[in-house]
């Protein structure tokens, strides 16, 4: 069920109340923080943050149309990340073995493997590989397809979220996707050929010593 501004309303009174906040938006949070990290633990650091920002500044959340507290929440969530990432130039390695348990869970198996045409049989091995590929997307595309794919909210959501057009919203997705089937459409191609080349490259040394 989902949450309603009546009980938001309540948080703002009762912080006892916001624990019914935390429970529904616990772990679309975190499955938006460890997408754009790679890292656990970071991704718990960073969603706690989010939720003491949420807290501490509930008051000032006002209800309006189209401008849920959803939206609200991953504005927070999203404005962490940038402040993360200004401080950090490194970009974090993302590994299955990191946190298998949280990659195989259903919530964050993202649509956007399906998008790109894969079958289940390769959706664990795609998941990984694309949470590699989104690396090379700026850091406004990255947020978009996370929020969008990972953490299953709709274009009129992200758009409140990140204070931008619904046509801007879907004009970054459509980039990306497009971005991302080049890329790994690369990836596919050089798996192939790689083991062609090796065979050729241990071939002619033999062929000149002849």
């Amino acid at each position: 069920m989902s949450i309603t501004q009546k009980e938001v309303a309540n948080a703002q009174h009762d912080p006892e109340a916001f624990g019914r906040l935390y429970d529904e938006y616990y772990q679309p949070v975190f499955g938006f923080m460890y997408s754009r990290t790679g890292n656990c633990e970071l991704a718990k650091d960073l969603t706690s943050e989010t939720f003491f920002q949420a807290l501490k500044n509930l008051h000032r959340y006002q209800p309006r149309e189209g401008a849920s507290f959803k939206s609200w929440l991953f504005a927070i969530a999203v404005a962490q990340i940038g402040n993360y990432y200004r401080h950090r130039a490194k970009m974090f390695e993302v590994t299955v073995e990191e946190a298998p348990e949280i990659i195989g869970h259903a919530d964050f198996q993202p649509d956007l493997a399906y998008q790109m045409g894969e079958d289940a049989d390769e959706l664990q091995e795609k998941i990984e590989l694309l949470r590699r590929m989104m690396k090379e997307l700026n850091g406004k595309q990255h947020d978009i397809l996370t929020l969008r794919f990972f953490s299953k909210m709709t274009v009129p959501e992200i758009a409140v979220t990140l204070k931008m057009k619904e046509g801007t919203i879907k004009s970054h997705i459509h980039r990306a996707l497009k971005k991302l089937q080049d890329l790994m459409t690369l990836t596919d191609r050089s798996s192939v050929l790689t083991p062609q080349t090796s065979r050729s490259t241990m071939y002619e040394p033999q062929s000149a010593q002849n």
